[in-house]
């Protein structure tokens, strides 16, 4: 085998979108690696270039054919304290939710040239991998053949749709039907309704956001002083990547929704599809709070979830980082997500 790599500049993305769209229909490539993704990041994230980092897209060949890229995020030399110089993935503290190199096929020995010649190219000594899925076949071979100087677990939750509404039922919790029949109750009880729309056309935008803000307001006002004062400080010594959401900038994005009977939006999900079809990766949620006795999120997943199982398309429903309790009740699985360095010495 004859590797070679090219190193091309983030804001030339679409010189290797043939050689990205042939690897991104990998079984281990999610949403987050897909090319419309890194379309989306290279207008509303991905900064321009300075004397500390650069962002480049690097493309190994094998015999003059693609067959790994790695979208990376160099820093060539220490700044404001935190930011050291090193070796990271684009995406990084944003609403990727999974990190990894895009690739169909893993190529072990594609991945031990990279390693190598990032290290003689950038002078760059450590390697960190962050939101990356323990599941995959490259973490296998990182951590069987390179030293990892540390690493930290983070939990997400998954759900493989099964193939019949009653087992589905059985993997519920009894709680979780009970908590399901309650709500139902109590919308029947108090003169209520919701209607479930499973791709909502016509959205108001700002409404999800509202929601979602007042949501995020509740819990940042839940932190302790120290919490506050701590975030304060890393915020203002790390680089702070350029904001964006999904709902907005992915064009390519989906939106189900939950109105009562006044047509108010009392709840949303924002997810996209994988490449291949199969699987939906969650982005964003909501709920409106004024509503949330009646679970108006939980139900309008549920409703999702037994319409897919109905319809037989998708394989994977992913509710992505976090370990919220809704998430189990409505059938999750804890996945694990890593972040983890190793040494390129």
């Amino acid at each position: 085998m004859a590797y070679k790599i090219k190193y091309t500049p983030a804001k030339q993305l679409s010189l290797i979108e043939k050689e990205w769209r042939s690897l991104e229909i990998g079984k281990e490539m999610t949403l987050f690696q897909s090319y419309d993704w890194y379309n989306m990041l290279l207008e509303y994230y991905i900064p321009e270039d300075t004397k500390n980092f650069v962002s480049v897209f690097a493309v190994i060949e094998d015999d003059g054919k693609a067959c790994m890229i790695a979208p990376l995020w160099i820093i060539t030399k220490n700044f404001r304290i935190l930011n050291r110089k090193g070796v990271f993935f684009i995406g990084r503290y944003s609403f990727s939710d999974y990190l990894n190199f895009i690739y169909k096929n893993f190529d072990s020995e594609a991945l031990n040239y990279l390693l190598a010649d990032l290290h003689e190219k950038f002078g760059v000594n450590s390697f960190t991998f962050e939101d990356f899925r323990k599941s995959t076949s490259i973490y296998d071979y990182i951590s069987n053949n390179y030293k990892l100087t540390s690493i930290t677990e983070f939990p997400c939750v998954d759900l493989i749709v099964p193939h019949t509404l009653e087992e589905y039922k059985k993997m519920l919790s009894k709680n979780s039907r009970q908590n399901l029949r309650t709500a139902n109750n109590r919308l029947k009880r108090d003169g209520k309704t919701l209607t479930f729309n499973l791709e909502d056309l016509d959205i108001d935008i700002e409404k999800c956001m509202m929601i979602r803000e007042s949501k995020l307001m509740v819990k940042y006002n839940e932190f302790s002083l120290w919490r506050k004062y701590k975030y304060r400080i890393i915020n203002r010594f790390r680089y702070t990547f350029p904001p964006f959401f999904p709902l907005k900038t992915y064009p390519k994005s989906k939106i189900m929704t939950a109105y009562d009977g006044e047509r108010k939006l009392r709840a949303f999900f924002n997810y996209g599809y994988d490449p291949n079809g199969k699987a939906i990766r969650i982005m964003a949620a909501g709920t409106d709070l004024d509503f949330a006795r009646y679970s108006p999120g939980i139900l309008l997943m549920h409703h999702f979830i037994t319409n897919a199982i109905e319809e037989r398309q998708l394989k994977e429903i992913d509710f992505t980082r976090g370990d919220e309790k809704y998430k189990f009740a409505l059938g999750g699985q804890q996945t694990t997500n890593l972040r983890f360095t190793i040494s390129l010495k």
